[in-house]
């Protein structure tokens, strides 16, 4: 099973946001080049919505997904981009990496990485949406999955999204954070997609149990590669 990577990370100001940004772009092209089994790699910084922000402008968020725990932990943690990011953080203090290390989390419901003709590299016109739900127990999980695969079916044939994938912690309790990750092919199917997650949402929170608790809209850099479609 592939494992996923869902950074979400505050820095102390919009420059030092841009410096990580910075160190991670470097991060992201040795792992596109060289990194095969990193089937994506996408960090962005956030662009203004229609929602509520309940962050400031100095957050980023990121998401990663690999074939496997060694091609994150051992291929892509040992890449000299990556030690040198490292490096960076810890003798700055640019961010603070969370004890026990980063939280990991497995793909849930249904969800594609890519579509056909869409470019493998992230472009400066991409947009990206990430939204976060709180589920409570088993039935509603299941419920909201059935929910979130009808989304997918729909996204699959809708013009400009090129990407729906959807996942959760690999350690979870009967509070189930579930995340869905968007990327838009540029901003002017933003407002179509909103309308229909909102929509989609209707249904969904009308349970009991099911919250909302983040939408983030973002624009960034990475790739997402072609023969990884599920």
């Amino acid at each position: 099973m592939a494992v996923v990577v869902n950074p979400y990370i505050p820095l102390a100001s919009v420059e030092n946001r841009e410096k990580y940004l910075s160190l991670v772009h470097d991060v992201a092209q040795e792992t596109h080049e060289n990194e095969p089994e990193c089937l994506a790699y996408c960090w962005t910084r956030p662009v203004s919505t229609s929602e509520t922000p309940t962050d400031g402008h100095t957050f980023v968020q990121g998401i990663e997904v690999y074939k496997s725990l060694d091609a994150l932990a051992v291929v892509h943690r040992s890449s000299p981009p990556y030690l040198k990011m490292r490096e960076v953080v810890n003798s700055t203090g640019l961010i603070t990496f969370p004890k026990g290390g980063v939280p990991l989390y497995q793909p849930a419901g249904t969800g594609f990485l890519t579509k056909k003709g869409a470019a493998e590299a992230v472009s400066t016109a991409n947009q990206f949406v990430v939204i976060q739900y709180t589920v409570n127990g088993s039935d509603n999980f299941s419920f909201f999955l059935d929910q979130e695969k009808m989304l997918c079916n729909e996204m699959k044939a809708t013009e400009g999204v090129q990407t729906m994938w959807c996942f959760v912690p690999d350690d979870r309790e009967m509070e189930i954070p579930i995340t869905i990750f968007i990327r838009l092919a540029d901003a002017s199917y933003y407002d179509e997609l909103e309308a229909r997650v909102l929509s989609f949402e209707a249904n969904t929170l009308a349970a009991d149990d099911i919250s909302k608790t983040r939408w983030w809209k973002g624009e960034g850099f990475g790739f997402f590669r072609h023969e990884v479609d599920d």
